[in-house]
């Protein structure tokens, strides 16, 4: 009994419950509670069904609370997650949104991950996957980021095969406060502002959080960020363009709203108990700049000569989203509760990009709609043994016309003209938590997901956790996650009679935890993971496997937090270990089997960065972050081998252009982000605050390149910028 206690009080302290209950006293009423009552405590759980201390969690999580938000001063979720999770990277992409990565893991799509708010998935089916809430500037609705680094299926389903982002928003119960936020960014200009309110209803529990942001994002332009060509060659107009020197002609500004739209955040959170209702519409998105093929002439690029500037299209990604989620948690009994969750969700995807081919490709449009139902029943067995068990049902609808283009039928590349048409996905899931011992606990999860277009796919976890004593902590996690393909690759491959298989991500991880003192600690993980990556052939209607690969990694966290300081630092090192490719495959992973390197393209395998937040006054608090990425092995010998097929020096898989001229190795570098902060508390209510972005770029501008992803000969130049924050709290 005295092990349940110590867990109970671990339990409240470590993943910040109230004051009163996290400072309560042994004797106290609270260490009498069982699990199943603590498990109806509203406590975030990112990594596991059933409840358990933050120190028993069987994965590796980055949290990122409220203030470290604040520190930080971020734009956005991708400057954000970069400065603090360990081996997380994103990459623009000429022809698609930004794209994130984590441990290797990043493609052209989304989809290798998921975006989860308040337990409710948000990536987008059709086409794209992981897209809505990561490029709004507008984040002080947020409590917490919990990400969970590497597979997490058994948890939230297909799809997050990567890494879970689960956003926690403030709700009516933990509400930090009415206020009003204003930014302005300078040279990468932006304005945005924020409203919050909260309503209560008279009863304790019972009220109402109003949250609304609006931006004008209009970016950073040429003269400031930089867009950078790997290729020398002649534009359909006739400019010179020479590798590794800026354009001499205007690009679209970097990070530009998606046409010019201001970008939305608005958000209504009820609570009356156990019952939590929410609504939330998002709206953003992205001007591109265009590929080099979209406007160079022959051989580098198919457009025809003569053709002006102000012919090619305008290119960029937009989306909107509507969510409404319905949860009810029962206690049944002082060892049992249920909880209902259901809801439905409206995505509306945009696509205007340029193709050589056509020679320009139509604006792709659709709107999904899904209903989910998802019922979980968590329980006690014992004084040592917690279960979690439940089922999810969906139904969702595809080919809606977009209301953005109100009147343009749905339409996308893959399918060309949409029908309408549905399908439904079930799933089932387990989770049994066994604390064999007042130092060992032991987990064992499954879930199993079906959808009508795909076959059967299985997501099991078995993790140890061994905590000998206060401050060492070991963890073994054995997992398998699963990735199906989007729903327009489902339907037309489900058209030709054909089911799809799910891409497999299944590994091991071993993590240590050290604790040298309450302000000290020690986080090292190591994982290997084997790779099944699969594609969609649009001829054969079929999803075929691509390449199998495998790969491991370390990741070094040091951590060091008082009242008045917070640093932290982390050190990542990824490695590939073997690669395979189907007969025939076209991927652009990487070039290993073709004798280049031994190293995964798009990616840097070794990332270093530093945060850090000092109360120097209480008036005054300074903050800075530092990101390094030591290069892109993986991207030069995919341009190498590339070139070397065109020069006939290398056999190829498939024909391509040249994608760098010979000798040209800037964009594959190493890049560095150095942001800094200070602010002021001007009054008990208000507080100002100025950060300064990529400040590395105004000592020299490749410090703070960003490659793109499969373009990687070109990198476009974070502009070094700086933006004013003043916060009222009412």
């Amino acid at each position: 009994m005295q092990s349940h206690k110590a867990c109970a009080t671990l339990l409240i302290s470590s993943l910040g419950l109230s004051p009163a209950l996290a400072q309560t006293n042994p004797g106290d009423a609270v260490l009498e509670l069982d699990l199943a009552q603590l498990a109806s405590i509203a406590v975030p759980q990112s990594a596991t069904i059933t409840p358990t201390t933050a120190r028993r969690l069987p994965a590796s999580v980055t949290v990122i609370d409220r203030q470290m938000i604040r520190d930080t001063g971020a734009r956005n979720l991708f400057d954000l997650l970069e400065t603090y999770v360990p081996s997380f990277h994103y990459l623009p992409h000429h022809w698609e949104a930004p794209h994130m990565g984590m441990r290797g893991l990043i493609g052209d799509r989304e989809d290798k991950y998921l975006i989860v708010l308040n337990g409710r998935v948000l990536n987008e089916r059709t086409h794209f996957g992981a897209m809505s809430e990561r490029d709004l500037p507008m984040l002080d609705d947020i409590q917490r980021i919990d990400v969970v680094r590497g597979p997490g299926s058994v948890v939230y389903g297909p799809g997050a095969v990567s890494m879970v982002i689960n956003i926690q928003t403030e709700s009516f119960g933990n509400n930090s406060g009415d206020a009003a936020t204003v930014k302005l960014g300078a040279v990468e200009t932006f304005q945005s502002l924020e409203l919050k309110k909260g309503l209560a209803f008279g009863d304790p529990g019972h009220g109402l959080l109003l949250y609304a942001g609006i931006a004008a994002y209009e970016g950073a332009d040429q003269d400031d960020a930089p867009m950078v060509y790997g290729n020398s060659f002649t534009t359909s107009w006739g400019q010179v363009i020479h590798a590794g020197e800026p354009t001499p002609f205007e690009v679209p500004d970097n990070h530009a709203a998606y046409r010019d739209q201001a970008k939305i955040k608005l958000h209504a959170d009820y609570q009356l108990g156990d019952f939590r209702a929410w609504l939330r519409y998002t709206r953003g998105g992205e001007a591109l700049t265009w590929e080099h093929k979209s406007f160079g002439t022959k051989p580098i690029g198919s457009a025809k000569p003569g053709t002006p500037q102000s012919a090619i299209p305008t290119q960029g990604v937009g989306y909107q989203q509507v969510t409404l989620d319905l949860s009810q948690r029962w206690v049944l009994s002082p060892s049992l509760s249920l909880e209902l969750k259901g809801g439905y969700d409206s995505f509306d995807y945009e696509r205007a990009v340029s193709s050589v081919n056509t020679p320009w490709t139509p604006v792709e449009n659709h709107r999904e709609d899904q209903f989910l139902l998802r019922a979980t029943l968590t329980g006690q067995a014992s004084e040592t043994q917690t279960f979690a068990a439940g089922a999810e049902y969906s139904h969702a609808k595809y080919g809606i016309a977009s209301p953005g283009y109100p009147d343009t039928p749905a339409y996308s590349t893959a399918l060309g003209l949409m029908p309408e048409w549905g399908t439904s996905a079930y799933g089932i899931f387990g989770e049994h938590q066994w604390q064999v011992s007042d130092t060992l606990t032991n987990f064992l999860g499954l879930r199993i997901d079906k959808d009508d277009y795909s076959e059967w796919m299985w997501s099991p976890r078995w993790a140890l956790v061994f905590a000998p004593n206060e401050r060492d902590t070991f963890k073994s996690v054995l997992s398998r996650s699963v990735r199906k393909n989007n729903a327009e690759e489902l339907r037309k491959q489900h058209l030709g009679g054909a089911t799809s298989e799910p891409e497999i991500v299944q590994g091991i991880e071993l993590i240590y935890q050290r604790s040298f003192s309450r302000e000290l600690r020690m986080d090292l993980s190591t994982y290997y993971n084997a790779a099944e990556v699969i594609g969609f052939d649009s001829t054969t209607l079929a999803s075929n496997r691509v390449a199998d690969f495998t790969y491991g990694g370390v990741e070094f966290e040091l951590s060091y937090k008082t009242d008045d300081l917070r640093l932290s630092f982390s050190q990542s090192y990824l490695r590939l270990d073997d690669f395979n490719v189907e007969p025939g495959a076209r991927q652009k992973i990487s070039v290993a089997h073709l004798g280049y390197g031994n190293d995964l393209s798009n990616w840097s395998n070794s990332m270093t960065k530093l945060a850090a937040a000092w109360q120097v006054h209480p008036d005054w608090r300074l903050s800075g972050d530092l990101r390094v990425f030591w290069g892109y092995a993986g991207s030069e010998y995919t341009t190498q081998n590339t070139n070397d097929i065109n020069d006939g020096l290398a056999p190829g898989p498939f024909s391509t252009t040249a994608v760098s001229d010979r000798g040209y190795t800037d964009s594959f570098q190493e890049a560095a982000f150095l942001d800094l902060g200070a602010q002021y508390q001007v009054s008990r209510q208000g507080s100002l605050s100025l950060n300064a972005y990529n400040v590395l770029g105004w000592f020299d501008e490749q410090y703070n390149k960003r490659m793109y992803l499969i373009n990687v000969s070109n990198y476009r130049t974070e502009a070094p910028a700086a933006a004013l924050t003043y916060r009222h709290a009412f």
